[in-house]
């Protein structure tokens, strides 16, 4: 079978690795197939240019196109109205990830896809295109969803993949690896060459805004995570790892257990020599966990801090309190590990104090780095707090979302009781000063560099010129 998987352009200059394209390629190479990548978000091909792509190449058996959330919807729609244009349009249009995976119908309708490949994909897609080679019924096959006339035919999700290390690692050489090493991570040397991986599969926690393909939480083995990393650094010279899992920080005996075992990797008889950072929640971020995961190369832990009231913490049913993310922070910058700090508001209990506290929250603690913002909430489809919204009233339905909300700055609901137009002023002003304050900060860092390298440095040297105060 001849494949090609396209990874459709989301309109940013930051080039971060399609891990799920290349895990979805990855097992179709292993079972003897043909793929190739249209790298669109690579390369900001216009939406057209995939039409004349495929009619001067021969005919493709399968196409496949993942739509990672709302940001990708509209050109998503673009892409596949060129691909069903094309003279040598393939014989089955699929889609994949997280939009498609929770209102496939919407989706079909919209791109004039054959198929919809929901939940974790890997097992779905190989069934899928053995029954597109072999020419077998699809009513049966697991993880797939498609349109039977003017009815949607969703069967139920393949089991979910155990042990994970069953799952090949990304087809690399399918993309130009460069390309993604050299956009550096925030808390990256300059020097780095930056890559992403995958030590789990899930997440624990139950956030109501949050769509995950899959509820249980997996992880691969030390084993199989260290040879991914070697051939990284080996093959490509990759220096610093973004782990992109929900969490791999799920609780402090977790995380001290990871840091142990990276810095066994890391010593000097293993020679990894990888620098990295990753995500977590904030009750595991206690002095002697991160002690641990600094020493073994962490440089940032990405917190989801969410919000600084519990009542609203509760209404997100996370599972932690607002003094866990004040010790998580102040551990952080104890031990020496930046801290990615990340607040929504808009929220069910969400008040105009809530998000003053948030505000007070990241002019405290926000360091020079990188700046942050407060974001406004999104009822992703397939989540808790969508359902909610269709309740209240707030939203109509998938179409009602995703034909007017453009990036995660618009929001199409307010579940406070400020009015809309209050809603935009408030979270304007809040991220105002949120800026104005990063900034001070920032200048007020980069002119004791000044003052360090014109004033101290040159009096250690000798320099006896007037004092500067």
């Amino acid at each position: 079978m001849r494949i090609l998987l396209i990874t459709v352009d989301h309109l940013s200059h930051l080039n971060q690795f399609p891990m799920g394209v290349a895990y979805i390629a990855a097992v179709a190479l292993e079972a003897g197939h043909e793929v190739e990548i249209w790298n669109q978000e690579l390369h900001h091909f216009p939406d057209k240019d995939i039409e004349t792509f495929l009619n001067n190449n021969e005919k493709f058996d399968v196409v496949g196109v993942g739509v990672y959330g709302y940001q990708m919807f509209q050109k998503s729609i673009q892409v596949c109205k060129y691909i069903n244009r094309a003279k040598n349009r393939p014989e089955a249009l699929v889609l994949g990830s997280n939009g498609p995976s929770a209102c496939p119908e919407y989706f079909i309708k919209q791109t004039g896809a054959d198929y919809v490949v929901h939940g974790e994909g890997e097992t779905s897609w190989l069934g899928l295109i053995d029954a597109i080679e072999n020419k077998k019924a699809k009513k049966d096959l697991k993880g797939i969803a498609f349109m039977d006339g003017s009815t949607l035919i969703k069967n139920p999700a393949s089991p979910l993949i155990r042990p994970v290390d069953d799952i090949p690692f990304p087809a690399w050489d399918l993309f130009p690896i460069d390309a993604y090493a050299l956009a550096k991570h925030e808390s990256a040397a300059h020097t780095d060459r930056c890559f992403t991986a995958l030590y789990s599969r899930g997440c624990p926690q139950n956030c109501n805004f949050c769509f995950r393909l899959y509820d249980s939480y997996r992880l691969r083995s030390f084993d199989s995570l260290f040879e991914e990393l070697r051939i990284l650094k080996s093959r490509y010279n990759i220096t610093f790892i973004e782990f992109v899992d929900e969490n791999i920080m799920i609780n402090e005996k977790a995380a001290i257990r990871f840091g142990e075992a990276m810095l066994k990797e890391n010593t000097k008889e293993k020679g990894l020599g990888i620098t990295w950072a990753c995500h977590g929640v904030t009750p595991s971020c206690t002095e002697e966990a991160l002690k641990v995961m600094k020493a073994a190369g962490m440089k940032q832990v990405n917190l989801g801090i969410e919000s600084l009231s519990q009542e609203v913490i509760d209404n997100i049913t996370k599972k932690q309190t607002p003094d866990d993310a004040i010790m998580a922070v102040e551990n952080c910058a104890k031990v020496g590990v930046m801290a990615g700090l990340n607040i929504i508001w808009g929220n069910k209990g969400d008040t105009p104090e809530t998000l003053k506290m948030g505000a007070d929250f990241l002019v405290k603690y926000n360091n020079t780095t990188h700046m942050r913002s407060i974001k406004p909430v999104t009822p992703y489809p397939g989540t808790p707090l969508y359902f909610d919204a269709i309740k209240m009233g707030l939203l109509k339905d998938e179409a009602d979302l995703y034909e007017k909300y453009e990036n995660s700055d618009r929001m199409t609901c307010n579940f406070t009781n400020v009015s809309d137009e209050d809603f935009y002023k408030l979270l304007y002003e809040a991220n105002c000063r949120v800026v104005e304050a990063f900034h001070k900060k920032q200048a007020k860092s980069i002119m004791d560099g000044y003052h360090y390298a014109y004033y101290d440095y040159n009096r250690e040297l000798g320099f006896t010129g007037p004092r500067i105060k």
